[in-house]
């Protein structure tokens, strides 16, 4: 039995191109639409206050932080070169005290700038529905 005979083939062309322009004939005449009425957004005063604090505390922050872990490397790469130099034991016992001293004025700064930015901010209550 033969599926595809001429005749089959025939049919499923004229059926293709009688589908196909009537849709042509809709698109030829457009209709003047309306633009949909929407309602404008617009931020909660409160989020958009506690956005812009949480990105000041956040930058303070890693300032902070920064400021810290570049003063670390600072003080241990000094370290690290004074104990390679030092001939005796003294002065390597004096390298690392002076490097512990470093790290707990690095500390205190880095505390006191985080102190200095105050509480984290909080997120606003979310309003009830």
């Amino acid at each position: 039995m033969k599926f595809l005979s001429a005749k089959n083939v025939g049919l499923l062309v004229a059926a293709g191109l009688i589908a196909s322009t009537g849709s042509a004939m809709a698109a030829d005449t457009p209709t003047p639409t309306t633009a949909p009425t929407t309602k404008a957004h617009t931020p909660n005063p409160a989020v958009a206050a506690f956005k812009a604090a949480i990105a000041t505390y956040r930058a303070g922050h890693e300032a902070a932080v920064n400021t810290f872990k570049s003063a670390i490397a600072t003080a241990k790469a000094t370290k690290d070169s004074a104990i390679t130099a030092a001939t005796t034991k003294e002065a390597k016992d004096a390298a690392r005290a002076t490097f512990r001293a470093s790290v707990a004025s690095a500390k205190a700064t880095r505390d006191a700038a985080i102190a200095a930015l105050g509480a984290k901010p909080t997120p606003p209550v979310k309003a009830a529905k």
